[in-house]
């Protein structure tokens, strides 16, 4: 029982270390990609590498000869140096696949979980090779659980976001994805969310289009003179009281175009058009009916990148 109790002892000391130093390995191997990665150069992302291998052996190396009597495939000859390969080549293969697997999730912004994650994968190859079965079959259904965790995490990753998702990734403030019903003949779509506005797009007929633009109050950096009209800085703008609230911004020009701004509630609604403003009924019929947009309405949104 005694010999059993320090045999155990011996094989748990020396799966923590192995894991201690698959951390580091993990941690050293995964900036030298980094590095060499940034530098450039194939001499010096081999001559890295080469040696981070190098590391890597010797310091599992003299974690095996640790334990040559534990551990039944080192009583061979070369038995120390088959261990050492075996151990570094499964857990570097599983490192490197959970460190892929993390990077197309979280870019670097969980880096620091490789390490211990990396680690494991290290300690896992080692405890395979300990004697008894249980130990055997113990280990073999940790390196399964941990290939089934990565498995699934990058088909989650590979799935598209929610529509949720989106807006909360991209820091988007939901009180300002409000649109107002398409005029007769018009078909609505959103175009593009940020944390400072929204923006969707009104398709008319005969190839007529409106944008429809949500902001915060205050948010506009131009200048603004007594009739909250924008101070020119070449061609001129003339603005005019479009009643209800609403004001008709024409800026003339080389690029002629048109905004009618509606003010409420500490958000700046802006219907925009090309050309000069001959019926502006259908934007008046776009700021008179603003509401939360649906779902189907800010579906274009997916189309457009999401922050990791």
């Amino acid at each position: 029982m005694t010999r059993n109790r320090e045999a155990a002892r011996r094989a748990i000391g020396h799966v923590a270390a192995v894991w201690l130093a698959g951390c580091a390995l993990t941690g050293m191997q995964v900036m030298a990609v980094l590095v060499t990665l940034f530098s450039g150069g194939a001499a010096l992302f081999t001559s890295v590498l080469a040696g981070v291998v190098l590391l890597a052996v010797a310091v599992l190396a003299a974690l095996g000869s640790a334990v040559r009597t534990l551990v039944p495939l080192m009583r061979r000859r070369g038995g120390l140096w088959a261990w050492t390969a075996s151990v570094y080549a499964l857990g570097t293969a599983a490192a490197s696949g959970v460190t892929v697997v993390s990077m197309q999730i979280n870019r670097l912004d969980g880096i620091h979980l490789l390490y211990p994650a990396g680690g494991a994968c290290y300690a896992i190859a080692a405890a395979l090779f300990l004697p008894g079965t249980r130990v055997k079959l113990g280990a073999a259904g940790a390196a399964a659980a941990l290939a089934a965790g990565v498995a699934y995490a990058a088909w989650a990753a590979a799935q598209p976001p929610t529509l949720g998702e989106w807006i909360t990734a991209n820091g988007v403030d939901r009180g300002m994805l409000r649109v107002g019903d398409p005029p007769p003949g018009y078909t609505l779509r959103g175009e593009g969310a940020s944390e400072e506005s929204f923006g969707a797009h009104y398709e008319g007929p005969n190839a007529e289009s409106l944008h429809l633009g949500v902001e915060r109050a205050g948010h506009d950096p131009r200048r603004v003179d007594a009739r909250d009209c924008p101070v020119p800085r070449g061609d001129p703008i003339r603005c005019t009281d479009d009643g209800g609230g609403r004001q008709l911004r024409v800026y003339e020009g080389d690029y002629e175009h048109w905004e009618l701004r509606l003010r409420r509630d500490g958000l700046v609604y802006t219907v925009a058009g090309d050309g000069s403003p001959t019926d502006l009924s259908a934007a008046r019929h776009v700021l008179s009916t603003l509401r939360p947009a649906t779902g189907a309405e800010l579906a274009g949104l997916l189309e457009l990148p999401m922050r990791r």
